[in-house]
């Protein structure tokens, strides 16, 4: 029952979460998979974000030289 909150904003654990998964199907479409991630609030300048750090792999047999910048 986390709670990321940037100014007035708050996002739950279950917000998070949801959004990920959303992203990961959108990933799978692509050939890769989101293997870890997490995340922390960055207010080092206004107005503050969330910034989120994923750990995402090919498929088996399938090579992942860089991500495409849509990704």
């Amino acid at each position: 029952n986390v709670i990321l909150s940037v100014d007035q904003e708050k996002t739950s654990e279950t917000d998070l979460f949801k959004a990920v998964t959303e992203a990961k199907a959108l990933l799978n479409q692509l050939g890769l998979i989101l293997v870890e991630y997490t995340s922390y609030v960055d207010t080092s300048l206004a107005p503050g974000h969330y910034v989120l750090f994923w750990e995402i792999k090919g498929k088996e047999g399938k090579h992942c030289k860089g991500l495409d910048p849509k990704v």
